[in-house]
Parts: C-alpha cells; sequence; structure tokens
C-alpha cells in the first residue's frame, strides 16, 4: 500500500477547530467526480467530507456541492486538465484554482502525505475504500514494486493530492486560514 498509515475516526466539522482548511477536486463523469474537503491542524490532514459522483455534469455538481455546504471560502484545488470546469466553479462563486502539474509532483504529494498523520472520517467512504487499494506499480521484468502508482479507482486519492498543494508549495497560498477569515 502507498498509503498504509492512516486513521479513521469520526472528525470536527467546524472549521474554528483548523488551522486552515482546503478543497481537492478531481474532474470526472465516467470516472468519478470527487471534491473532499481536508483541515489541516498541528501537522496533521484530516479529510472531513467527501462529495462523490458520477455521470453528472458540472452544473449538477456545483448544486450538489451548495447541498452538500461545500466552502465557497476555501480553496479549492482542482485538475488543470479541464480549465473550462476551473472557470465554472469561479462563476459559480467558488474560490476554484488549477494545480500546477510538474514532474515529479505526485510523488512529493505522497511523500507530503506520509510525512503527516491522516485522519479521514468515517462517511468518507470511497477515499477509505480507495487508498486500502492504492499499490505501487510492478515491474514485469524484476517483479519489483516501482515508484509509480497504479492509476486505477484513484479519483478520491487525486481530490486529496491536490487538497494539499497550498500548504505543501506556498504556504501564502495554502487555504482559507483563521488569519484570512478575522478568527
Amino acid at each position: 500500500m502507498i498509503l498504509p498509515k492512516y486513521e479513521v475516526r469520526e472528525l470536527e466539522r467546524s472549521f474554528d477547530y483548523y488551522d486552515s482548511v482546503a478543497i481537492g477536486q478531481d474532474f470526472g463523469y465516467n470516472h468519478a467526480n470527487c471534491i473532499l474537503t481536508v483541515g489541516f491542524h498541528d501537522g496533521d490532514v484530516f479529510v472531513l467530507s467527501e462529495l462523490y459522483t458520477k455521470n453528472r455534469d458540472t452544473s449538477e455538481i456545483i448544486e450538489l456541492a451548495r447541498k452538500a455546504g461545500i466552502s465557497q471560502s476555501a480553496v479549492m484545488w482542482c485538475d488543470s486538465a479541464e480549465p473550462d470546469r476551473i472557470k465554472t466553479w469561479k462563476k459559480a462563486g467558488y474560490f476554484a484554482q488549477a494545480v500546477k502539474k510538474e514532474p515529479g509532483s505526485v510523488g512529493a504529494q505522497i511523500d507530503y502525505l506520509k510525512s503527516h498523520r491522516l485522519i479521514i472520517d468515517p462517511s468518507c467512504e470511497n477515499l477509505i475504500r480507495e487508498i486500502g487499494m492504492w499499490k505501487w506499480e510492478r515491474d514485469t521484468l524484476s517483479g519489483e514494486y516501482t515508484d509509480i502508482p497504479v492509476s486505477l479507482d484513484d479519483d478520491a486519492i487525486a481530490a486529496l493530492r491536490y487538497s494539499i498543494e497550498g500548504i505543501r508549495k506556498d504556504r501564502r497560498l495554502r487555504t482559507i486560514s483563521k488569519r484570512t477569515l478575522g478568527i
């Protein structure tokens, strides 16, 4: 497993508890579209909620996000491959930003997650399922594991990786924080 150390337990839902909060979104239609709300506190990563849906267009997903109470204040880190969807989310009032994909960024995201405690609310069933199945590729010749994750059924994983981009790369852009909110 790539992320063998994580904990599943009921989490504090109030943003006041967390030092900062961010959202990660992996776009999909046939594959799932996943939105995770993630809190950061004392160096730990807390996955608070999950919106996971298939076969819906962007306007339908925005409506689901509103009904689910997905924050419009927190930075929503999104897959940069679909700038039209990011623009639609911005027009809907969300603080959607593209994740800048660079060589080695997936490995850096994995390293970040492995070096911090990861706690997931039990309501995030798809993320929990995906983490349990997320494994390294095996070299077909040597049989050894590579540093490349198997890219199969990893939509919630991708949303988790995107959610940490602000805090991983630039603390000034990290997320909405108590200071930003005036708390």
